[in-house]
């Protein structure tokens, strides 16, 4: 008999390109209900408008795919150029029939969709074992499949729900309440200890990040024959020139929207199929350029965004026997729980000495959430008796099983141009560390820890979104807030500090003391240079152009301060607001220090090509 073990248990992730849209094209198979959308919608929509439908009747409760519209009927294996994705219909304005249908959806799209894209009602029972090879297992077509690092716990975000007792005036229920009323609902979730591989997790908590190769650039290029929006996974180039199984470098040159993708397939003459849908959107004329197999290295910058992309996760869980029986479940008794929405508002970034620099996404809240336990039926009878039982239960959703064969996966063509790989690369260790604080190299750091706050507030807006959705409507971004602590054994004391502060080395043992009482105010003439605050680097190496570089603030680190200019005061270094010299049984003598600081940039350099 089997259980469901922690170790057998994996949480994978990958960037939304509007809040709460999972990104995944399912191509199950559809029924005889069509109609087609009576007006484009965008990704992140949460309703769509229909027109009158073909024939039969939709209703709520229905799953519907949404896109699809130029294949052979949406057969698997058709060739696709469109972007499609399969929703569950929450609630409608009108009758299934009706010549103008608004459906809401159970969840925002993930995609752009074309006025006139079909929509079609799917299968009724898709994760039946009999179907499972031509209805949901199409690897093709998924896309969360990064892994953040290695890692241990996770705290999953199932729906934290407020019950509350309820009296009313009456004298039957005495002192005891009298009924209880659901409230809000609300999904937050963690990841701690994250020992990072790559920099896969890092941008989520401070905006997007833009790639570069730093050569191999063929001359096979290309360009964009029409824009391309954030989240679509397939472009169309001038002249088709580029092959597939290759990389590209679409919008090289561009300091804000450069990106890395590989080429699947091409299912159309100058159409191409990506292996993720695109982070950034593109314009019409936009450069998309082959990567050769000589590129030495990929760049990755890191840059502050107000809006933050969301991130969905995928919890798969086997039970121990690893089986697959005819049971209800594609893949045997597999639990696969999918959260969406979900927001990086606080994190940190830390290392000390003996071990690895891990992170750990302390809080991160969800919208919602979809499950693939479709009815109730273990305890006694089904107790669950609302309409279309069968396949209704509250947050099921039609999704795709993303096991350790799809890890780092993404989509494939027919013939796996893409197979399934774990990072291979070895940790960041701390013995690999550089740490500068005023352009010095502190070498006797023990610890440190970055923390990062984006003072997210989950919104509940008056409006309707489904008997029983009362999750977060969205998730807005507050105030942002950049910390860092650090344990420093001091360095020797030979360095002494004379009458003028000029004369001191930065490196002598008092100096962190001289700076805690300097407030970042290094005497400037006006109010942006006096209060400058210093810089620091955290520089983490593995080897020849495989590093992680943090730098604080923006510009570059390795200058003692922020230069003079009009926006000197947005480029405000860091500034110290505990160091105690306390006296402990420390030896050398210790200080740990609590710092502040309003902006950082983090740049990455490694083989990897395609980052979330």
């Amino acid at each position: 008999m089997g259980v469901y073990r922690s170790d057998q248990a994996q949480l994978t992730f990958a960037a939304e390109a509007a809040q709460g849209g999972d990104p995944e094209m399912i191509e199950a198979n559809v029924s005889g209900v069509t109609a087609k959308l009576s007006s484009a919608a965008n990704a992140g929509d949460r309703s769509i408008s229909i027109d009158t439908v073909a024939s039969g009747t939709l209703a709520v409760g229905d799953s519907i795919m949404i896109g699809f519209d130029n294949d052979a009927g949406g057969a698997a294996g058709a060739a696709v150029i469109d972007e499609h994705e399969v929703r569950k219909i929450e609630a409608m304005s009108d009758a299934g029939n009706n010549a103008t249908n608004t459906l809401l959806l159970d969840r925002p799209l993930a995609f752009y969709h074309a006025d006139n894209d079909d929509v079609k009602e799917t299968s009724s029972t898709p994760y039946a074992a009999a179907d499972a090879a031509t209805l949901i297992r199409q690897d093709k077509n998924k896309f969360i499949t990064f892994i953040p690092g290695i890692y241990d716990t996770i705290d999953v975000p199932d729906p934290e729900m407020t019950i509350e007792g309820r009296r009313f005036l009456s004298t039957t229920s005495k002192r005891n309440f009298t009924i209880a009323y659901p409230g809000t609902q609300s999904l937050v979730g963690s990841i701690s200890g994250i020992s990072l591989l790559n920099g896969w997790p890092l941008r989520f908590p401070i905006g997007s990040i833009v790639t570069t190769p730093s050569s191999g650039l063929a001359s096979t290029s290309d360009t964009l024959s029409s824009a391309a929006k954030k989240g679509d996974v397939f472009i169309h180039s001038s002249n088709g020139s580029m092959t597939a199984g290759n990389y590209i470098n679409i919008d090289d040159g561009s300091s804000t929207k450069s990106e890395v993708r590989r080429l699947i397939s091409e299912p159309a003459d100058g159409y191409y199929k990506l292996d993720h849908p695109l982070q950034f959107a593109h314009d019409s004329g936009a450069s998309t350029e082959q990567i050769t197999s000589s590129v030495g290295y990929y760049s990755h910058e890191i840059i502050e965004q107000n809006d933050l992309d969301t991130v969905s996760w995928h919890v798969h869980m086997k039970d121990s026997t690893e089986t697959s029986p005819n049971s209800s479940l594609v893949g045997g008794y597999d639990f696969d729980r999918r959260y969406v929405g979900g927001m990086v508002g606080s994190c940190s970034i830390s290392a000390e000495e003996g071990g690895m620099v891990s992170m750990s996404w302390d809080s991160v809240n969800f919208l919602n959430m979809v499950h693939n336990q479709r009815s109730q039926t273990t305890v006694g009878s089904n107790l669950y008796s609302g309409a279309n039982v069968v396949h209704n239960m509250p947050r099921w959703g039609l999704m795709q099983p993303i096991d350790d064969a799809d890890v780092n996966r993404g989509a494939s063509s027919h013939t796996a141009l893409n197979t399934a790989s774990y990072p291979t690369t070895q940790p960041y260790y701390f013995s690999e560390g550089v740490i500068k604080f005023f352009g010095q190299e502190f070498a006797r750091i023990r610890s440190f820890s970055l923390s990062i706050s984006n003072g997210e507030e989950p919104r509940y807006y008056i409006g309707r979104q489904g008997a029983r959705a009362r999750g977060p409507y969205e998730i807005r971004e507050g105030a942002r807030e950049y910390s860092m602590s650090a344990t420093v054994a001091l360095p020797d004391a030979s360095v002494v500090s004379s009458a003028a502060h000029g004369d001191a080395s930065q490196d002598g043992a008092l100096e962190l003391f001289r700076q805690l009482l300097l407030e970042g105010d290094y005497g400037g003439t006006s109010a942006a240079t006096a209060r400058a605050g210093f810089t620091a680097s955290l520089k983490f190496e593995r080897g020849t152009n495989d590093f992680i570089l943090i730098d604080i603030p923006t510009s570059s680190s390795d200058s003692a301060g922020p230069t003079a200019g009009s926006n000197a005061i947005n480029s405000q270094g860091i500034f110290i607001n505990t160091a105690a010299h306390s006296i402990t049984g420390d030896n050398p003598f210790q200080v740990d220090v609590d710092m502040l600081f309003r902006s950082i940039k983090i740049r990455i350099r490694d083989s990897v090509p395609v980052y979330p």
